[in-house]
């Protein structure tokens, strides 16, 4: 991918031994802007 500034591949985040995100993948382009949006409780901030 050209102009990519943030690559992020099967990211995966856990608490207590239980999965809460797995299998993410992200690519972020360089000069672009990016929004993650999504209910109370979804999982904005451990992403």
């Amino acid at each position: 991918m050209t102009n990519t500034a943030v690559v992020a591949r099967r990211l995966a985040v856990g608490y207590g031994g239980r999965a809460v995100l797995s299998g993410i993948d992200a690519y972020l382009k360089a000069g672009g802007s990016t929004a993650l949006v999504g209910s109370n409780g979804s999982g904005k901030s451990t992403l």
